[in-house]
């Protein structure tokens, strides 16, 4: 038997879709609540079941497949590594200095705060090396004062270092002569080469994806090492393939030596899932809206293909990785209306109840009032989900949503409701408009 298994793992629920590829395609389907403290419990816990619902052993997967939001979360939760840098002399400000744009209008500079960059300048050393910009050797790598500075950087407590030089993208010499006397000091210590993962011109750009790069590495690799090692220990002989950003996947190395490719993972897998779904059934030309528990991601894809960019932003941070062009807005089924008292005007998201302790309805103790909680309500919810697993508190979501009809002055629960479901459906009306009439694209042709 040849089965093969998916595994998505969102804010509220990680989803697992298991094919056997000899038996007619015969398809299993679970989902289970996602567990942010340890993403790998939440996929573990529905391996076991999706195997068990199929009479097979864990053993028997040929393929695991793997959609992730862990380098995501890394960077929006501003929880990754602390990173050392090491550039050339004379552009040690590189980061800082970015392209000196400010978002906003005129004086957008005087109330403009400005994100913190990966790699702080406490945290930044400059080398004794160059390049020209015909990758020739103006100034040779002074070993001895690299090896300095990378003790210096070791010493003080970061932990993973990114090498980009000026020019590097045209002769990738001397960053691989500084990653190799890392090697040498400290064996397997990440260090990310920005020649390796942007191999392009413009130095801010190449050096800032490259920090990124660093930024999400450690959390990434004890991520995907300890799901390899808790899958082997319940069985699996499948090597664990993770979701790229571009639809395309990486093995466990890559994803370990790279993690910034897959920085988009699971919304890609989205819309490579319903462009095959489309494709099937015969159309070419689609708008694709996955809502989940924590956010909305839409797509556009013409004849037959997703639209793939260039760069794609995360956070505050323009970052460069082909990446499938997705658009996403903080409106799922946890996010959280709310009544700002300045303003007395409904409001819904980004914020989001996420698996724990979840909307009021799943009875894990949360009380905010979210979209769920609306839906349930207004009766669009069964009191079951889950096939029956997963009973819905219908007292405790009326609880939650009367907190909006009295912040509000409204007469029912049930207007209140009406008011938290409207607000979130024009957002993610609003997201597709985005991604097609903003874009010059007419939407009744897809």
């Amino acid at each position: 038997m040849a089965y093969r298994l998916g595994v998505d793992v969102g804010g509220t629920f990680t989803d697992l879709f298991l094919v056997n590829d000899s038996d007619g395609g015969a398809q299993f389907r679970v989902k289970t609540p996602s567990t942010p403290a340890d993403p790998s419990e939440g996929v573990l816990s529905g391996v076991g079941r999706i195997c068990d619902e199929a009479g097979i052993e864990v053993s028997e997967l040929r393929n695991i497949l793997h959609g992730t939001t862990v380098a995501t979360n890394a960077v929006l939760e501003s929880k990754g590594a602390r990173v050392g840098l090491i550039t050339t002399t004379g552009f040690k400000q590189i980061l800082h200095l970015a392209r000196s744009q400010t978002p906003g209008p005129l004086a957008g500079w005087i109330i403009m705060i400005k994100p913190d960059p990966p790699a702080s300048l406490a945290d930044t050393r400059e080398a004794v090396a160059r390049m020209d910009a015909r990758g020739g050797t103006v100034i040779p790598v002074d070993e001895a004062q690299v090896e300095e500075i990378v003790r210096d950087l070791v010493d003080s407590g970061v932990e993973s270092l990114t090498v980009g030089l000026v020019n590097s993208y045209v002769n990738p010499a001397h960053e691989e002569q500084i990653g190799a006397i890392v090697e040498r000091l400290y064996p397997g210590f990440p260090v990310t080469l920005s020649a390796h993962v942007l191999p392009e011109f413009r130095e801010y750009e190449r050096t800032l994806t490259a920090c990124m790069n660093s930024y999400v590495r450690p959390r990434v690799a004890s991520y995907v090492s300890h799901l390899q090692s808790e899958l082997k220990g319940i069985g699996a002989k499948a090597e664990v393939n993770l979701l790229r950003s571009d639809a395309g996947l990486m093995t466990i190395a890559e994803a370990t030596r790279n993690p910034i490719y897959g920085i988009l993972s699971g919304p890609s897998g989205g819309v490579a899932g319903a462009l095959y779904v489309a494709r099937k059934a015969g159309f070419e030309n689609i708008l694709t809206f996955d809502m989940g528990g924590t956010s909305t991601d839409v797509a556009l894809c013409q004849n037959g293909e997703p639209t793939i960019g260039r760069e794609t932003s995360i956070g505050h941070f323009r970052i460069k990785v082909p990446s499938v062009n997705v658009h996403t807005v903080g409106a799922g089924g946890g996010s959280i209306a709310h009544v700002p008292e300045l303003t007395k005007a409904l409001r819904v998201g980004p914020q989001s109840a996420g698996a724990d302790p979840g909307p009021a309805a799943y009875g894990k103790s949360g009380t905010d009032p979210t979209v769920t909680d609306a839906n349930v309500v207004l009766g669009h919810l069964p009191p079951r989900l889950l096939g029956g697993e997963m009973e819905l508190d219908t007292a405790a979501a009326r609880t939650a949503v009367q907190q909006v009809a009295d912040a509000m002055g409204l007469g029912s629960v049930e207007e209140a409701a009406e008011g938290i479901l409207a607000i979130v459906n024009e957002n993610m009306a609003g997201a597709l408009r985005l991604v097609s009439v903003q874009r010059g694209h007419d939407p009744r042709e897809f």
